[in-house]
């Protein structure tokens, strides 16, 4: 039984575009920090390297030299998405706006930074 007093998260009523600024945030930092943790876990634990261009054939990003570059550029980057994966959630319980806009500005920021990256040579 919640008294009149106590406010918890679920009952503070959010307009639509701190919904859809949450949502998009948890899917892009979700989305990116699953595809590059799996990358890392494929290459680096599983040691399932075949089908990769690694050594520098052909035209491929920088960190394509080695397995172990590679895995390494995916944790960091695994790691960045997830953290601000769950700083969206605490900004989102918190009903932070300032910080959810921010969190969403450096989601979107850190997109751009691995599709620039993956195109260095």
């Amino acid at each position: 039984n919640v008294s009149s007093n106590h406010i918890t998260t679920f009952t503070i009523q959010r307009n639509k575009s701190v919904w859809l600024l949450f949502l998009v945030t948890v899917l892009l930092s979700g989305l990116f920090a699953f595809i590059n943790l799996q990358e890392f876990v494929t290459v680096s634990i599983l040691q399932k390297t075949g089908g990769y261009p690694f050594g520098g054939e052909g035209p491929t990003p920088w960190y394509y030299k080695t397995s172990r570059l590679y895995a390494t550029v995916n944790l960091i980057f695994g790691l960045l998405f997830f953290f601000t994966l769950a700083f969206t959630w605490w900004t989102f319980i918190k009903v932070k706006r300032k910080s959810l806009l921010v969190v969403f500005i450096m989601t979107l920021l850190l997109v751009f930074i691995q599709i620039i990256n993956g195109q260095l040579a």
